[in-house]
């Protein structure tokens, strides 16, 4: 009975204790979320919270929807060692140490076995919440790490750190890189990712992160696998721009560039009837000497014109009614004072009276220069002149999708102090004002689509998940002129190509029609060594205009007239634009086909071969340099067969067993 008694006080005072053990626990959680339970939801929100990051960025596609910009996902491991149990790294460190370096040599910068061993150990005795693995892993390399001796129990038993992140890569490289943009932490976003930056970037999402103290400061890490969860990604852009267009503007630039050793250049092609931007590029030379995308020249920057302008004074003549294309000038033989200075036609002419038409042609300064004086020199003329070149265009931006655009410099004659007697002779040859290769291009493209001016765009849809927003081509004006001068004006501009300074340029397979241009500009300083921009302004076909091209060549050395730098950009492009739409060849001076064979491919080989086999196969094409390696590569109407730099590798032949033989080796090409 005694023994019984002893049992059941044991079982009471066991019972007791668990009852004031619950008490004690009900009291702490009770002090805890009630007593003090704002104190501690404030150090848990401090350590603990929900954080707005960034959606996934956008992509932005070609109209022919090839990528042009997007967003590649990779991943930075790092590891706490705080939180991995002793007996688990100890166990483990050597194996992890060994998986490091053979991950290390594939993926991240080598470290040998007995390396990463030391910093394991030494960051383990540090406590090290934070330490660094490897950053720019893509999704394999991610899920090969996960795998990792101690990384394998995750984030709460392993220490696994992972971060996901975007990097913003463009698959097309330097081709209108300036007008697609960048999108850079700490610096301005520029081109269509500034202008079109807020659909890109999408919706901001949370995500539940928690703090982490380490030597980099403070840190904030998700408490999910980045892996295992999707995250919202912003809108898609379908841009105007066309590759193959874009690839035969940048390499027929480059290749001028190149021959002229010039500063930089811009050319832009646009949809006459739309005004949609097909192809931009904007060149500039590095310190290196190479030629890569650093400014948008054709957006941003302003210079003075030249002789482009000449087709906005004829034009505003006829319009104003002081003149027609035969209304007769005297360019005195290239040279005429107006006020206090001379002006010289750059090319010397010996002729006297001419047309206006002829005067154009032949780009006279002096003829163009007299016409506009006579007409618009007056008080009540310069404001006519102001008012007809506002109504061109030529005082506003266009509103282009971009960042940046300049806005145009016009003289306007209620500055009194800024006008001088040179001014309207000065302007009407391109000088005395500035404007960007774009807003002249602007103007051009209204004259050759019949007078209507379109608005110059770069994107043509938004696509955010199933819905698309359409951008419809933009009117900006009606009208800048009466048809009958629209048409007479773009007469002058075929007779520039069939006998006047773009004669050279003319072509046997599309015909073309433009304006040459060719701008002093350093004029101002008379001991400076005379520095000249190149230009063309053009569209074709002529009879029916689908594309209209600005090409400017900035400071070129040795030969700087338009028609002979800016033109040949031009009628290259054009050229293999037609080739491109048509697909065969074709000759506008006969209305059957040359051959109905489509032209081959860019290709590489001996140039005695791929002559060989164009000749069996009545393929058109035209040797540039007769070099043992050559390429030929598609121009418009032929194939254009061009050296071909080769570099020599020498390779050591290898025995079957594995010996190196000695002293024979292979040359192998590359």
């Amino acid at each position: 009975m005694d023994k019984k008694k002893e049992l059941l006080w044991r079982a009471y005072i066991v019972m007791l204790m668990f009852v004031i053990a619950s008490l004690v626990i009900m009291f702490k959680i009770f002090k805890i979320s009630v007593i003090e339970g704002d104190r501690w939801r404030a150090k848990a929100s401090d350590n603990i919270k929900w954080r707005i990051v960034d959606a996934d960025r956008g992509s932005i596609y070609s109209d022919e929807m090839h990528l042009l910009s997007t967003s590649v996902q990779f991943f930075e491991i790092r590891m706490d060692l705080a939180t991995v149990k002793d007996k688990l790294f100890y166990e483990n460190v050597d194996s992890l140490a060994i998986f490091l370096n053979g991950f290390s040599k594939e993926y991240i910068k080598e470290k040998s076995v007995s390396q990463w061993k030391n910093e394991l150990l030494a960051n383990k005795k540090k406590k090290n919440a934070y330490f660094y693995i490897a950053r720019g892993l893509d999704i394999d390399a991610f899920n090969k790490i996960k795998k990792a001796p101690i990384l394998k129990y995750g984030k709460y038993k392993g220490g696994l750190i992972a971060f996901r992140y975007g990097r913003r890569v463009k698959p097309f490289r330097d081709m209108a890189s300036r007008t697609i943009g960048v999108d850079r932490e700490n610096a301005d976003r520029i081109g269509l990712e500034g202008y079109f930056d807020r659909f890109l970037k999408g919706d901001a999402d949370q995500r539940l992160m928690k703090k982490l103290s380490s030597p980099d400061g403070e840190i904030w890490v998700p408490l999910y696998d980045p892996s295992e969860n999707d995250i919202r990604k912003g809108d898609d852009l379908v841009t105007t721009l066309n590759i193959e267009i874009q690839d035969f503007v940048h390499h027929s630039m480059m290749d001028m560039l190149q021959k002229y050793d010039a500063e930089g250049g811009s050319a832009i092609v646009m949809e006459t009837k739309t005004g949609a931007i097909k192809a931009i590029t904007n060149l500039g030379k590095s310190a290196d000497g190479s030629y890569v995308e650093m400014y948008n020249h054709g957006v941003a920057r302003l210079s003075e014109p030249g002789s482009t302008m000449k087709l906005a004074t004829v034009l505003a003549l006829m319009e104003d009614g002081y003149a027609t294309a035969e209304s007769k000038v005297n360019l005195n033989y290239g040279s005429k004072r107006f006020s206090d200075r001379i002006m010289f036609d750059s090319e010397k002419h010996n002729r006297s009276i001419v047309t206006m038409s002829e005067a154009f042609e032949i780009s006279s300064n002096v003829g163009i220069a007299s016409l506009a004086n006579d007409a618009y020199n007056s008080i009540d003329g310069r404001k006519k002149w102001y008012n007809r070149m506002k109504s061109f265009g030529f005082t506003e931006p266009t509103g282009v999708d971009l960042i940046g655009e300049a806005l145009p410099e016009l003289k306007n004659p209620k500055n009194k102090d800024k006008w001088y007697g040179t001014t309207i002779p000065w302007m009407a040859h391109g000088y005395e004002l500035l404007n960007t290769p774009l807003q002249m291009l602007t103007f051009y493209n209204a004259v050759a689509n019949g007078g209507k001016m379109m608005k110059p765009f770069l994107v043509k849809e938004i696509i955010k998940g199933e819905k698309v927003k359409i951008f419809e081509p933009v009117v900006i004006k009606e009208a800048i002129a009466k048809p009958e001068n629209i048409a007479e004006a773009k007469k002058m501009m075929e007779n520039v190509i069939l006998k006047g300074t773009a004669k050279s340029i003319k072509s046997e397979y599309v015909h073309l029609a433009g304006k040459t241009g060719t701008t002093r500009v350093n004029y101002a300083n008379a001991g400076e060594y005379a520095k000249y921009n190149a230009s063309f302004c053009g569209y074709f076909p002529a009879e029916n205009p689908e594309y209209t091209v600005m090409v400017v060549v900035y400071e070129p050395k040795g030969v700087y007239y338009g028609g002979y730098v800016a033109a040949p950009i031009f009628k290259e492009v054009a050229e293999k634009i037609i080739g491109l739409k048509t697909k065969s060849i074709r000759s506008i001076s006969d209305s059957t086909f040359v051959n109905n064979t489509s032209l081959p491919n860019k290709s590489i080989g001996f140039r005695e071969d791929i002559e060989n086999v164009f000749a069996y196969t009545n393929v058109p094409y035209t040797v540039k340099n007769k070099s043992k390696w050559s390429e030929a590569d598609p121009s418009g109407s032929k194939m254009m067969v061009s050296a071909k730099s080769v570099k020599i590798k020498l390779y050591p032949i290898v025995w079957e067993w594995g010996q190196e033989m000695p002293p024979t080796c292979w040359k192998v090409w590359v």
